[in-house]
């Protein structure tokens, strides 16, 4: 026994001694910034993401030991597929800057060996409320790969140090917050508030008495909350009950809660989101199913439709609107239609109710030509609860502040400056407010884009844009995107100049950004002379487009469609999407803008793409003496969409990455193409020499291909994979270094 207790105290040295060589921080300290910093980004916002750094952890990239008590445990938290996570707080710091995400370096049930790793070093055994004492390094997510200005720290743990439980400790309670400590007014177009936003990053936090204000993502089962003064607050399915995803817990009874109902109270952790949803900053997390408590919902109101749509002179105008009565609300007592004649007070209508059909009717009465009329309506319950029904807008369709329904008596026809311009800065059309298709318009004007210029299908990933495009002058408003069936469309030449006639549309992607187009396009399209002179690209500079810059912005929205030139441009972000080659970011020193690649041009930012030499790479650093393209909105940026190849001006630094690149962090690009067939590349890069592996799985986690596994230097790598030995279907692929694990999938189509 004696010799066993030697032994065991010996074990326990080794222990200490190897956790002894890392510094011991707590998490306050890994999670605090100066105030100053968190200021500057309260002014900047989005605008520059180099200044990304501001609100990372001080021990970025740092290999540290920590102690914290386990809030969350793991197989809750859904960050990784199968939920190894772990949440702890401080257990001094119970105030502000007292939480941290534990996130093991796993991608999902392919990577079995990862998962045997993560078990063995005991992330099962931590339950909530132990103290842990665990060794890893600072990260952010999502990383400086793409130098997003909201990331979150988190600590990668070392597998090779011991993952320690030291005793137990009371939970930190939730700390009552506000949603205006997080955003202020309505998203997009608000403000992110990093200087009170940022110290309860990773914290449990609790809200009250908000109102669900619109549908985030239905397929993540999110929703955008507001309070009593208009700031929006988000929440983020990043547990597996407040989920409608695949991974959700079995048991899960959750629905995401209807528009217009009440929310009473909702608790969870404070946490940032990558990809087309950054901009709205910090979100909350619920976790269990007692976190979300709903009061009472107001009515719902949806489906309006006016008839006519396109309003002449001396026409009444029949308003028609769907009104509910939904779970946790009252019987509608009374609808009213609201209207207003050249921004004049607003005349009350009531609105016959039938709830047989749900709907609601009532009459503008006729108006003199050129009048511009504005109206809303207005549902109660039997209790005075009431809601509007303002627009259609993603982000405020109950503010009247911020857009109404609208339009102009006109006894001329249409052109495309009516369809496009509208006052407000929700960016909505007049004309695409007839519930759910829009309204039938004809508008005339010059084909500015065609299949020569643009792909019929669009190359982007995260939502991109297509031919065809037209205008009618180069002035503010008169742009347009218009799309319809390719028999319809196919025999349009850029110079044609056109009448088309189909359904005033706002495109929406990601359920929350909108782009005016022109869809279903009758046939045949109205074709008076081809050849005509294409308007002269009008003069911006990149930052009126650039990050933070709401769709409906008031400088931005009016040359949606349109084409647009930035002069002296340099290319400073090959990968601003890293999940999606198809973009790359430009500045001429104002702010930078997405371009997309869904022009027929042969400009690439995919170093790969220098095996076909009519490929022109780009890569950070070119310099373009002026670009043109066609202003696109999508996942929550204004785009650059240049057509062909003479849309550039002079390009310099065309070429590979320069000699003597070294890159800031590990990354595990999207492989290219993807889909493939038989081939695919795939990028990565290493900032420091690594032993490198990168392996191929199938759908079972079988190991199916060894692409690279040695010794590299720091650069930018790439592997290639052939699929010709494989059958179809999804595949994984991996990078293990010593302190960096990434998976990404892929999709082989034969």
């Amino acid at each position: 026994m004696k010799i066993l207790g030697k032994i065991l105290l010996l074990a326990c040295v080794g222990l200490l001694t190897a956790q002894a060589q890392y510094p011991v921080r707590t998490i306050r300290q890994l999670q605090q910034v100066p105030l100053a910093n968190l200021l500057r980004l309260d002014t900047t916002q989005l605008s520059q993401d180099s200044l990304w750094y501001l609100q990372r952890s001080p021990y970025y990239r740092d290999t540290v030991t920590v102690v914290g008590v386990c809030i969350v445990p793991a197989k809750v938290i859904n960050f990784t597929a199968i939920g190894y996570n772990l949440l702890i707080a401080d257990t001094g710091s119970r105030d502000i800057w007292g939480g941290l995400l534990v996130r093991p370096n796993i991608s999902g049930t392919s990577n079995p060996q990862d998962t045997a790793l993560a078990i063995q070093w005991g992330i099962l055994n931590v339950n909530e409320g132990q103290i842990v004492r665990l060794t890893g390094y600072i990260d952010e997510y999502p990383s400086a790969t793409n130098e997003r200005i909201v990331s979150a720290a988190q600590l990668v743990p070392l597998y090779s140090q011991p993952l320690q439980i030291l005793g137990a400790a009371q939970i930190p309670p939730h700390v009552p917050k506000v949603a205006r400590d997080f955003y202020r007014n309505p998203c997009p177009g608000g403000k992110i508030q990093f200087s009170t936003g940022e110290p309860f990053e990773l914290m449990r936090v609790e809200l009250t008495n908000l109102l669900v204000h619109s549908v985030l993502n239905a397929t993540n089962g999110t929703f955008n909350m507001i309070d009593s003064s208009g700031n929006m607050f988000s929440d983020m399915d990043a547990s597996k009950w407040f989920t409608t995803r695949g991974h959700r817990d079995p048991a899960s009874t959750y629905v995401a809660p209807p528009v217009g109902a009440r929310v009473d109270t909702i608790r969870g952790y404070i946490m940032t989101n990558s990809g087309a949803e950054y901009i709205r900053g910090y979100r909350i997390a619920p976790i269990y199913p007692g976190d979300l408590v709903l009061g009472i919902s107001l009515p719902r109101m949806t489906a309006a439709t006016r008839s006519p749509s396109v309003v002449p002179p001396d026409s009444v105008v029949n308003v028609r609107v769907r009104v509910y009565k939904i779970a946790g609300g009252y019987d509608i007592s009374s609808v009213k239609l609201y209207y207003s004649v050249n921004y004049g007070a607003f005349a009350e209508v009531p609105m016959t109710y039938t709830t047989s059909d749900s709907a609601a009717r009532a009459a503008i009465p006729l108006q003199p030509n050129n009048s511009f009329v504005r109206y809303f309506m207005k549902a109660t319950d039997t209790q005075s609860n009431s809601t509007l029904l303002a627009s259609y807008s993603s982000s405020a369709p109950n503010d009247t502040s911020r857009g109404t329904f609208l339009y102009t008596v006109l006894n001329r026809p249409l052109t495309i400056r009516d369809v496009q311009y509208t006052p407000f800065p929700n960016g909505y059309s007049p004309y695409a407010e007839n519930y759910p298709y829009g309204g039938r318009v004809t508008v005339s004007g010059v084909i500015t884009a065609d299949t020569s210029q643009m792909r019929l299908v669009p190359r982007s990933l995260v939502g991109g844009t297509n031919a065809y495009y037209m205008q009618s002058s180069n002035q503010p408003w008169c742009g347009m995107w218009v799309v319809g069936p390719e028999s319809t469309m196919i025999g349009l030449r850029l110079g044609d100049s056109v009448t088309v006639t189909g359904t005033a549309q706002e495109w929406q992607n990601f359920q929350q950004n909108t782009t005016t187009r022109i869809a279903n396009v009758q046939h045949p399209v109205t074709v008076h002379s081809p050849g005509r002179p294409v308007p002269e690209p009008v003069v911006k500079t990149t930052g009126v487009f650039g990050p933070g810059v709401a769709s409906g912005d008031p400088n931005a929205e009016p040359y949606e469609g349109m084409l647009v030139r930035s002069n002296n441009v340099t290319v400073t972000n090959i990968y601003p999407y890293f999940a999606d080659p198809t973009q790359y970011e430009i500045n001429d020193g104002t702010g930078g803008v997405i371009v997309h690649r869904d022009g027929t041009n042969t400009f690439t930012n995919v170093p790969a793409d220098s095996i076909d030499p009519t490929w022109h790479v780009l890569r950070e650093g070119s310099t373009i003496s002026h670009i043109i393209g066609v202003i696109h909105y999508s996942a929550n940026r204004y785009k650059f969409v240049p057509r062909s190849n003479a849309d550039f001006g002079t390009v310099t630094g065309v070429g590979e990455p320069a000699v003597g690149y070294v890159p800031k962090t590990f990354a595990l690009a999207q492989n290219y193409p993807n889909p493939f067939n038989p081939t695919t590349t795939i990028e990565y890069d290493v900032p420091t020499a690594s032993w490198v592996t990168i392996k191929v799985y199938n759908l079972l986690g079988q190991e199916v291909a060894t692409l690279v596994n040695e010794p590299q230097i720091a650069g930018r790598h790439r592997a290639m994979f052939d699929g010709r030995s494989v059958a179809s279907g999804v595949y994984f692929y991996r990078l293990l270094t010593d302190s960096f694990v990434s998976t990404k999938k892929m999709l082989l189509v034969k």
